[in-house]
């Protein structure tokens, strides 16, 4: 269930806080943005910054799901919601809908909507890819090292009991217990052994993890480091690049620019307005350009 994998390149090799810097920014804009555009910029950053991390076959993943979840929203917001002024079919009269009208507004509303949630899951794809959960967790061990600890601990420890529950009904299938067949009640019962042992291997692994614990001299006085999280030029590069993609984006957003107007009628788009929606996706897409230059030039790399 530990998902993250170690890779090369400079995706992986930020900060942790500079990469849940650039998730919180991108899931802050997707949420102010409104425009079709702007949004649409969003996804592409995101999706170049997935794409440099190594992880286009898990986001392809994501993106089969976000499609049809796209389509729904679409059937779904033009059926319910009849404003707009271009109608494309008139269909027969449903009862407790009424007459169904379905229209090019509604329609371009609900893919303007399905396009932010196209954004919100690749953030989240590139959050569980590209960002180790321990190093994320650590950020905040200084304002509460204790609940952290007890976090992270969960975190780990339950893949390690989904897998011990996967070994322990592999040998009770070779034993010959059925555990998919017969009634519920002797599946139930054949199922106990199970979680005795399970439950008896996790009390052994607490065990053991209270005795490194104590070993390491736990609570004993003030916390060591085992492994420091180091601040790079390139932390730094993609840190001031976000900050000038979230002050285009905000200043988009109060000059009304990133707002667009689905109905009574679809408006045409105003390029002079569209000039800081390129302005966001270069500087949010800096993580991917560097990544590009960190594999192709040995010199830049040694420099970042």
């Amino acid at each position: 269930m530990l998902v993250y994998r170690e890779k090369d390149n400079l995706i992986h090799k930020l900060h942790p806080f500079t990469l849940i810097f650039y998730i919180g920014i991108v899931f802050l804009l997707s949420l102010v943005f409104n425009h079709p555009i702007y949004l649409l910029g969003l996804f592409l950053a995101v999706g170049a910054v997935i794409i440099a991390g190594g992880h286009f076959s898990e986001w392809k993943v994501y993106l089969k799901f976000s499609v049809t979840m796209i389509i729904i929203i679409m059937v779904i917001n033009a059926i319910f919601v009849q404003a707009g002024d271009t109608v494309l079919l008139v269909g027969p009269r449903v009862p407790v809908l009424g007459k169904i009208v379905i229209t090019l507004e509604a329609l371009a509303f609900g893919a303007g909507m399905g396009i932010r949630l196209l954004v919100m899951i690749s953030i989240f794809c590139l959050y569980t890819y590209a960002v180790h959960p321990d190093k994320a967790l650590k950020l905040f061990s200084r304002l509460g090292n204790k609940s952290v600890l007890v976090i992270t601990l969960s975190t780990r420890l339950f893949p390690l009991m989904v897998r011990d529950f996967q070994r322990i009904t592999e040998v009770q299938r070779c034993r010959g217990v059925k555990l998919d067949t017969g009634r519920w009640w002797e599946r139930a019962k054949n199922l106990l052994p199970v979680i005795s042992v399970l439950l008896l291997s996790c009390l052994e692994r607490s065990l053991q993890l209270a005795e490194s614990m104590h070993a390491r001299g736990y609570g004993s006085g003030s916390r060591s480091y085992y492994s420091r999280e180091l601040w790079r030029p390139r932390d730094y590069l993609i840190l001031s690049a976000l900050i000038i993609g979230l002050i285009s984006g905000l200043w988009a957003a109060l000059k009304g620019w990133s707002t667009y107007s689905y109905y009574p009628r679809l408006t045409l788009f105003n390029p002079g307005e569209l000039k800081t929606a390129v302005i966001v996706v270069i500087t949010l897409a800096v993580p991917a350009i560097l990544n590009w230059g960190w594999k192709k030039w040995p010199l830049l790399r040694s420099k970042i």
